[in-house]
Formats: C-alpha cells, sequence, structure tokens
C-alpha cells in the first residue's frame, strides 16, 4: 500500500550489470513491427483523449568505452493519434548534457509514421531534415524531432540511444503523462561499482517491480598517453575485460490513466508516476569509498562559506546602521522584528524571482532597489541580527517547484529562501521580505509546501511550514426585503489571514474601483454603491470592504416571494467537480468561511417554508459544515459556517470532501419562502 502522501520513496543500493543487458527478458515492443491490427480501437482505450502512448520503453546500462565507463540509454515508443488535438505529440524533445568538452550524444535515431489505407499499412520515415537541435542554458541542449504525415488514427513511433559519459545523470524515467499509457516499462542494470539512490513516485501500483542479481562482462579500453597526457601515436590500444556480478531492475505499469491538472495542488511533478536516480558513490575494487552525493551537513557549511549566501550575511548594509538603532527603540522584541522587516520592504522591492544565491552584494542590492527572494530574505537576515534578534536562512522548495524528499541530501531540490528568526522567549517565526502585504510570521502562499530546510552553523534541521495562520472570509449581511422582492442594505467583506493577503494583493494590483467592479462581476444583477476599505495597510488587522447594495424584485407586490440570500454570499459551486481523484487535496492552509446574515421581512408577510439547519462534519475532525437560521419577530438570522480543518485531504478522503462541498452549494440554493398574510 502506498503512503498517505501517496509516494513511496525507495533509497536502494544497486550493484553492477552486464553487457548483455536482460537478455533473459522479452521486451515489450520491436520497433517497425505495427500491422493493421494495431489500427482497431482497443477495449481499454481512452478514445475521448487526444493521444495515447501504446507503449513507451527504456532501459539504460553501464558498460565499458574508452577511458572508462559509459551509460548507455535505450528508448523506443509508439503512439496513437486519435485526434488533431493530440498532434503536439508528434513532436519530440530530448534533452542531452555537456560540461568540460564532454557530452552526450544522440545515435540511433528513427521514426515512422503510420497510416492504414485501404486496409494496407502505409509508412513514412522521419526526415533528417526534420530533426534540430536549440540551446537551453550553459549546459544543456535540445534535440528535437517531427514526425511527418501525421493524421488522425495514425500510429507514430521512434527510437533513440543516448551515450553519456556522465555516470551521475541516469536517466530518469515518467510512467504518466497528459495522454493515457497503455504501457510503460524502465529497466536498469547498475555496476557494484556506482550506488545509486532510487526515488519512485507514484499514487498508482507498479504492475511489475522486480531485481535480480545477474552476472557481468565488459571490456574497458584505453591509449598509453605521455607525461602530457596525450595519446602515443604508436602505441597499441589495451583492453581488460572487467566481470563482476549485479543487480537487474524492472518497472512497469499498464493502463495508466491521464493526468490531469485538478484545483488545489503542487506542481504536476509531485504526482506524476515516476523514477528519479542519484549517484551516491563510487567504488573500485581495492579503494575506498568514494561518496558523491553530499549530506546536509555538509550543504550547510557549503553554503554559509558561500559569497553569495552565508557570507553576505557578515558584510554591513545600508540598513545596518537604521537596524541597530532599533535595539534602544523597540525593546520588544516582535515590535522590533516588524520594524526591520518593514525597513527592507520599504528599501528593496521583490523581482519576482524565486533563487537560492544573491547576484551581488547586499549593499547593491539595496541601492539598485530590487532583488531576487535569497537578496531580499538575506538582506533581511542580515538586518534583524543587526537588530539584536537571531535569525538564519531557510531552504524551500516552493509548490510550484515540488516536494522535497527529506532523505535525500541535494541542493537542487530548493530553489527559494526565506529567514526563521528565534525570539528571546525561544518562539519561532517564520519570515518573509518579498511581499510587504503579509506580516511577520506568515509566509507567502507559494511556499506553503511541506517542510524546510534551516541552514545554521550545527547543520541544519527540517522546519515545518505549515502556517499557523489560516484563510478566513467572513461576510455580515443587514438585508430589507421589499413586497416586490427588492432587497436593500449593506454587505461587510471580511478577510483575515491569508484571505487578507489575498485581498490586499488583488487591491495593490488595480484601483479600489477595479476591486469594486470585480465584485460587481461576481453579482451582476446588484447595484453597489458607497464602497468603504478598511485596513488595506494594516497587515495584522482583518482587511474590510463595506459597500451597500440593492438587488431588484418584481414590479408588482407579489403573494408568494422567495429569496435566496446565500445563493451568492456563500459557496456558488462545488470546486471538486470530478467524481474520483488520485491525489491528495492540497489547501496549503487552514479554511474557514462564515456568513451571517440578517434579513428582515416586508410588512404582511410571514415564512411558509425554511431551509432545515444542518450540521455536518468529516471523518476524523476533519472539517464541519454549519447552517441556521432563526426567525426572530420579523427578522430572519442566518449562519452558515464552513471549517477546513486539515491542510490535506488524501485521495481517500475527497470523496467525504466533495461530498460536502456539495452539500453546501445545495444547501445555499436553498429557498426561503413567503406568504402575504
Amino acid at each position: 500500500m502506498l503512503s498517505p502522501l501517496g509516494r513511496a520513496v525507495a533509497l536502494a543500493m544497486l550493484f553492477f550489470a552486464g553487457g548483455h543487458f536482460c537478455s533473459a527478458q522479452q521486451v515489450p515492443i520491436q520497433f517497425g513491427d505495427v500491422k493493421a491490427a494495431d489500427f482497431a480501437p482497443q477495449a481499454k482505450a481512452d478514445i475521448t483523449a487526444a493521444a495515447e502512448i501504446l507503449c513507451d520503453f527504456g532501459q539504460s546500462k553501464i558498460r565499458g568505452g574508452d577511458e572508462g565507463f559509459e551509460l548507455v540509454f535505450e528508448r523506443t515508443t509508439r503512439l496513437r493519434i486519435h485526434r488533431k488535438a493530440g498532434y503536439t505529440w508528434a513532436t519530440v524533445q530530448v534533452p542531452l548534457y555537456h560540461k568540460d568538452g564532454q557530452k552526450e550524444e544522440l545515435s540511433g535515431l528513427k521514426g515512422f509514421t503510420y497510416n492504414l489505407v485501404n486496409g494496407q499499412v502505409v509508412k513514412e520515415k522521419l526526415n533528417k531534415e526534420a530533426i534540430f537541435e536549440e540551446k537551453v542554458d550553459a549546459n544543456r541542449v535540445r534535440c528535437a524531432f517531427t514526425l511527418p504525415n501525421v493524421r488522425e488514427g495514425s500510429i507514430i513511433e521512434y527510437t533513440y540511444v543516448i551515450k553519456s559519459d556522465f555516470l551521475f545523470n541516469l536517466q530518469d524515467w515518467q510512467f504518466q503523462h497528459t495522454i493515457p499509457v497503455r504501457w510503460s516499462e524502465y529497466r536498469a542494470v547498475l555496476p557494484e561499482f556506482f550506488r545509486y539512490k532510487t526515488t519512485e513516485r507514484s499514487y498508482f501500483p507498479f504492475d511489475i517491480k522486480e531485481k535480480q542479481a545477474v552476472s557481468y562482462s565488459t571490456i574497458i579500453q584505453w591509449a598509453p598517453k605521455d607525461f602530457d597526457g596525450r595519446s602515443l601515436a604508436s602505441s597499441i590500444t589495451r583492453r581488460e575485460m572487467i566481470t563482476g556480478q549485479a543487480l537487474q531492475l524492472r518497472w512497469a505499469m499498464k493502463d495508466v490513466p491521464a493526468f490531469r491538472e485538478e484545483p488545489y495542488m503542487t506542481t504536476a511533478r509531485d504526482y506524476l508516476s515516476s523514477l528519479d536516480f542519484e549517484l551516491d558513490g563510487i567504488q573500485y575494487p581495492g579503494q575506498e569509498y568514494q561518496q558523491i552525493t553530499s549530506t546536509w551537513d555538509k550543504i550547510a557549511s557549503d553554503l554559509l562559506n558561500n559569497e553569495q549566501f552565508g557570507l553576505a550575511l557578515s558584510k554591513t548594509t545600508p540598513l545596518t546602521n537604521p537596524a541597530t538603532a532599533f535595539v534602544a527603540q523597540y525593546p520588544n522584541s516582535t515590535e522590533r522584528l516588524n520594524a526591520a522587516l518593514a525597513l527592507v520592504q520599504r528599501t528593496v522591492r521583490y523581482n519576482g524571482q524565486g533563487r537560492l544565491y544573491t547576484t551581488a552584494t547586499l549593499r547593491r542590492i539595496c541601492e539598485q532597489g530590487t532583488g531576487n527572494a535569497a537578496e531580499l530574505n538575506l538582506l533581511l537576515i542580515n538586518t534583524l541580527r543587526a537588530a539584536g534578534l537571531t535569525a538564519e536562512p531557510l531552504l524551500i522548495s516552493t509548490r510550484d517547484h515540488g516536494r522535497i524528499q527529506t532523505d535525500l541530501p541535494v541542493l537542487s531540490q530548493f530553489n527559494y529562501v526565506a529567514a526563521l528568526v528565534t525570539l528571546p522567549d525561544n518562539k519561532e517565526v517564520l519570515v518573509d521580505a518579498t511581499e510587504p502585504l503579509i506580516m511577520a510570521g506568515t509566509l507567502p502562499e507559494r511556499c506553503l509546501n511541506g517542510q524546510g530546510r534551516l541552514m545554521d552553523k550545527t547543520g541544519g534541521r527540517w522546519v515545518s511550514l505549515v502556517p499557523t495562520q489560516r484563510y478566513m472570509r467572513y461576510t455580515t449581511a443587514q438585508l430589507e426585503m421589499t413586497e416586490q422582492g427588492a432587497l436593500g442594505g449593506k454587505i461587510k467583506l471580511e478577510h483575515t489571514g491569508y484571505a487578507g493577503s489575498e485581498a490586499r494583493e488583488l487591491l495593490a494590483g488595480s484601483t479600489e474601483k477595479q476591486f469594486i467592479k470585480n465584485l460587481q462581476q461576481r453579482w451582476p444583477e446588484w447595484t453597489l454603491t458607497a464602497p468603504v476599505f478598511n485596513n488595506v495597510a494594516a497587515s495584522q488587522q482583518p482587511f474590510s470592504v463595506e459597500v451597500g447594495v440593492k438587488i431588484p424584485g418584481g414590479e408588482a407586490a407579489a403573494t408568494t416571494l422567495y429569496v435566496q440570500p446565500l445563493r451568492h454570499l456563500g459557496e456558488g459551486q462545488n470546486p471538486f467537480r470530478q467524481e474520483d481523484r488520485q491525489f491528495p487535496v492540497d489547501f496549503g492552509m487552514l479554511r474557514d468561511y462564515t456568513q451571517t446574515i440578517a434579513l428582515t421581512l416586508p410588512a404582511g408577510y410571514e415564512v411558509q417554508e425554511l431551509p432545515a439547519n444542518l450540521l455536518l462534519s468529516l471523518p476524523n475532525d476533519g472539517g464541519r459544515f454549519q447552517f441556521n437560521i432563526t426567525p426572530q419577530q420579523n427578522t430572519l438570522h442566518i449562519t452558515s459556517r464552513l471549517q477546513l480543518r486539515k491542510t490535506e485531504y488524501s485521495a481517500q478522503e475527497y470523496t467525504a470532501l466533495r461530498e460536502l462541498y456539495s452539500r453546501v452549494v445545495a444547501k445555499h440554493a436553498e429557498s426561503i419562502v413567503l406568504k402575504h398574510k
């Protein structure tokens, strides 16, 4: 069974394998073997999809080469195109790595498009002119090719080999895609000299997951060199046979559904079924083990001694002297923290780039007035320390970057820096200077992603990023109804915690007039008047908008009136439309939505029918919904409250969560029926 997070992370020591790679196992696909019968619809085919992967097969091995070992990765893929929207799958991109004069080489590239014409299979070969290469960055290029003459109903396939001297770059594998996959398989055989860590991500079980010991033999060849490292022209190439043991690995998945984006998810990488590999260490016969992957202690030490990270914290900036004065000016440590945070936010504006390193000195960042996440928050830490507070850097992987594997010490897992402040009473406060509209102790929503790694002289530790602040919306309304069914009165929309940050951000990006216009789009039949904004800049207070409202009724008095006051003020639709879900619902923070309405009835009318009071609870105290309506003289007092008491709900809890939302929406749509006396 999978873990509650749906991710089994296996850390396995892998061993050496032979040149007769997987020879005992039959491969699931033969390139070029496409028959007329393959065009017939399959029982489990998803014909609504734009395309489907019929078979995706990859295998990696390490073999002897020139001057050492090389990685060889072979891939064969076959797809069926159902509709024009699937034509994009006929263009394939293959990433290649290069560094210090060495590069990965693509070879054996072949491709065909197959069409069924008058019952006969007609194939068209990949044209060399349809193959091109483009630079991605200093160490990566991308080879791309497009298969020819693709139509609705075409079958396309391609195969290629990548040879690499970069043993750390063992090819990863993805079993799930945005189209269905009928069969996906990956095999790997790796040397006992090379130990890898394997990370499996999947919310689906593997249909095949095998490992077995096998024998290995290969040849390494080299040419003798002179004292300058140049090959001797007259020398004879030497060869050495190497034999050993191996561990042969195989993973496969069948009938994998298409991945679909759904509400409240982090990045797709966290959910797609996949394999990732990391070279942990090397040990040749008769030699000591050489650790390749780092440790968290070493990562902390290296970062704190890096000019673009830790060493930047020891230098003065234009904010040092003002921050030092805060010690006497603000004896209260919390007030001093807020003052230092405001000072940094007034001085430097966030440029929208999440980074781990500075691009210039912190002094220069102050002069420029803009900076990335590392620059702003390292400047914040520097300023907090000058103000006499204890502050350390906190490494984070943002929600769009992916969840952290805590037992895989790799710096590339992170893409963001925040700060952790320890107050004199040992209270720890997470702080971020990139968002002026949020208060100390609240990280931006993009940072709410599991755990962060504290970087300090002790080697660091893991820090939970689950916020203490909630997302809270509180709506109050005083409405009066006429005998024509019109409504008028006042509404106050109050936003607290993350809802307050969200509302302030919307207002900061426009104007008060535009903010009201957005409300008007939410309530198109309403007339909004005399808006009043409260606590716009006071991030520690609830942000609110008060507005007068007029809702039209009929032209004449009605004997029977129907009113749905919560249809627009409450939850109007269920965000969870799919009947099932394979992945967890990740809200990031606890949520609370409350509406209270005082509805004054028109003179001469009485209540004929009221919605029933309701109390619903999710299992294990995961949340609740409460609805109450109480008549009091000629006024109805209505209260609706939805509380989500978990930041994350598993796929197994999805059905109950979806049903809760459905019941909320249905209750908010129920009518109050009034009848003239």
